[in-house]
């Protein structure tokens, strides 16, 4: 079951859309395929964490990348990513988040 697409989702995505629309768009991607029941979290917290991590990719923050492939792991380790959609969400995220995205 994807990320449920609640009041709060829409107004965090509507806000990147209006400076990263590329960034929007795999958040929306994202948020579709993560599996949140395979985790002891709350779908709210992912929620926050998914826009929180791609926020800093759309304003090419420093390492923002980096700390969204950290995120990505454990997302994998816990199931609820697959690896195969870690990896391509990642290259599309190092795409978008500028040559300081990604520490060296």
């Amino acid at each position: 079951m994807p990320l449920p697409v609640t009041p709060s989702y829409q107004v965090r995505l509507s806000a990147l859309r209006s400076y990263a629309p590329e960034v929007a768009e795999l958040a929306a991607h994202v948020a579709q395929a993560l599996k949140p029941e395979t985790l002891a979290r709350a779908a709210s917290t992912l929620e926050s964490e998914l826009f929180d991590y791609l926020q800093a990719v759309g304003q090419q923050q420093a390492r923002s990348v980096t700390r969204l492939s950290v995120w990505f792991y454990l997302l994998v380790e816990g199931k609820a990513l697959q690896h195969a959609e870690a990896a391509a969400f990642l290259a599309e995220a190092a795409k978008h988040g500028g040559p300081s995205g990604v520490a060296r």
